[in-house]
């Protein structure tokens, strides 16, 4: 095995948003292993320094920057410090999330509205910045927004804040990557929709459940998308665990 199979990101600089834990976490890891230097955000300094540690004890390469993806300002701070450290971008994971659960009545407009700042605006915000700083050195680059099975689907008894603000990406997904594809750029746009996943959001209690995906499972989905073969372009990869039928 050659030294550009065993690290095919070698010398690429990836952001990944949410990478505290769960999914984020394990991309993070995912991406350092396969060569890139990793700029890990989320809220919590202390579960970033934890995934850091991990990246570095494993000899991979990041750094990070604790913040709220919604707060004014914060977008425009993470990527002008990306441009001023490195002066490029390659990939940009969007996987910070949040979620409402509960029938309609028992969840009001400003927790919606929460749900579609971190789970559609947020995202929408880091690709426009992204997406900039990629044309800047004119190479390919590669955003991956995670999304869910929902949004395809939406399960019964809820108030539809969840999955309207993931049918509300895959809709972004689309339309910025029919635009990028349209000027014939070497950007790519993809999105991963996840099946119910074994973390915090989806199994706060951490009991052993053999329905939920393993987050790594996402990671290496990721991984897939960001190194495919020039020419070609995984817009959308549905990943569920085995048995599990959402449709």
């Amino acid at each position: 095995m050659t030294a550009n199979e065993r690290q095919p990101l070698a010398g690429r600089i990836a952001v990944v948003t949410g990478a505290g834990r769960g999914i984020g976490e394990s991309t993070a890891r995912v991406l350092a292993a396969a060569g890139a230097h990793v700029v890990l955000t989320a809220r919590s300094a202390a579960e970033l320094d934890r995934v850091l540690e991990q990246i570095a004890r494993s000899g991979g390469s990041a750094e990070s920057r604790a913040g709220d993806l919604t707060a004014p300002g914060f977008v425009d701070e993470l990527f002008d410090g990306v441009r001023r450290r490195h002066g490029r971008l390659d990939v940009l994971v969007n996987n910070a999330g949040t979620a409402a659960f509960g029938p309609i009545e028992d969840v009001p407009p400003e927790q919606v509205r929460a749900v579609l700042d971190i789970n559609t605006v947020a995202p929408y915000a880091c690709m426009r910045r992204a997406i900039v700083l990629m044309r800047e050195r004119g190479t390919a680059g590669h955003v991956v927004n995670i999304g869910s099975v929902e949004a395809h689907w939406t399960a019964q008894g809820e108030s539809g804040a969840y999955p309207a603000s993931k049918f509300a990406l895959r809709a972004l997904t689309l339309a910025v990557s029919k635009q990028l594809g349209l000027e014939s750029s070497p950007i790519r746009v993809s999105l991963v929709n996840p099946g119910g996943s074994d973390t915090m959001l989806v199994n706060p209690d951490r009991a052993p459940r053999t329905d939920l995906l393993d987050p790594d499972a996402v990671a290496c989905s990721v991984l897939h998308i960001v190194t495919a073969p020039p020419g070609s372009h995984v817009f959308e990869l549905g990943v569920v665990a085995t048995g599990r039928h959402y449709w």
